[in-house]
């Protein structure tokens, strides 16, 4: 499995309508993350490709997307309408709460594989009567009033009745486009191969294909650019490498980084900080 940032959840509950301006995302802006917990992301408006795993989606209005936890994805707008959504993370032992023995939830949210994701989508009575809900959760879980966990666990049970029942009608969508094996190989070649350098040639030579084809190919299937996908894997390698206690220049040269002064510039772009100062922050506690 390649690389990404893991963003742990100090509360157990996030909530949250998040609306992005017109315009193509990047891909630097845009990288790929995992949560230590479910992802419930309602699609709302917009254009955009969605990369879960080895899968690709073009949501509609009312997709409701459920993500396992730690599972790596992104979605990339591609303008030029605002781009809208409704997320909830539910860390996994809130999840484990509403799942418990003989719960009935349990078999609606249960995952048989690791790598796959729930798609539903939403008519448009129950996109109202979800959004409602869910600014009432994001309302509570942002102020935390007395009693507010009361209400968190009250929303977020209503939520998930109905979604239950949005699951148990049958309305399972399934337009994602599946990753080809061509492009999951490449994936894991740049990963196992992440501190060499990689070429166009060396690809090639490795799967027998023309150098443009695989970048074509991998560009469609991930919404990234070969060079942009390497330098995003190396970039979060490096990441954990400073979170573990190696110094800068160790974890520059042990992530694949040739130029110190490209990997400062680099991560500094990427991250919004330079790399001594994510280890300072790393030390002290102070990363998110």
């Amino acid at each position: 499995m390649s690389e990404c940032e893991l963003i742990t959840m100090q509360y157990p509950v996030m909530c949250y309508r998040k609306t992005t301006a017109p315009g193509v995302q990047t891909e630097d802006s845009v990288p790929f993350h995992r949560h230590d917990g479910y992802e419930f992301y309602l699609f709302l408006d917009g254009s955009v490709n969605s990369y879960i795993g080895d899968s690709v989606f073009s949501p509609v209005r009312g997709d409701l997307i459920i993500m396992n936890p730690e599972q790596a994805h992104r979605a990339i707008s591609l303008g030029p309408q605002t781009y809208e959504r409704f997320i909830i993370n539910l860390r996994k032992d809130k999840m484990d709460k509403f799942m418990g023995d003989g719960s009935e939830l349990s078999e609606s949210f249960e995952f048989s594989d690791p790598a796959a994701v729930k798609k539903i989508r939403l008519g448009a009575e129950r996109i109202e009567e979800y959004c409602a809900v869910a600014e009432k959760l994001s309302t509570a879980v942002y102020l935390r009033k007395p009693c507010d966990d009361l209400l968190v666990d009250a929303y977020l049970t209503e939520l998930l009745v109905l979604i239950s029942r949005e699951l148990e009608g049958n309305r399972s969508q399934d337009d994602s486009e599946n990753m080809p094996e061509l492009v999951r190989e490449v994936k894991d070649y740049i990963f196992r191969h992440l501190t060499e350098q990689i070429t166009l040639d060396d690809l090639s030579a490795q799967f027998f294909f023309n150098g443009k084809y695989i970048s074509a190919m991998f560009k469609r299937y991930t919404g990234m650019t070969l060079r942009s996908y390497i330098l995003e894997q190396r970039l979060c390698l490096a990441k954990r490498l400073l979170r573990e206690g190696s110094n800068v220049s160790e974890a520059c040269y042990h992530s694949g980084f040739l130029d110190y002064t490209n990997f400062i510039r680099s991560f500094t772009r990427s991250v919004g900080m330079s790399p001594g100062k994510y280890s300072r922050c790393a030390k002290a506690g102070a990363l998110r």
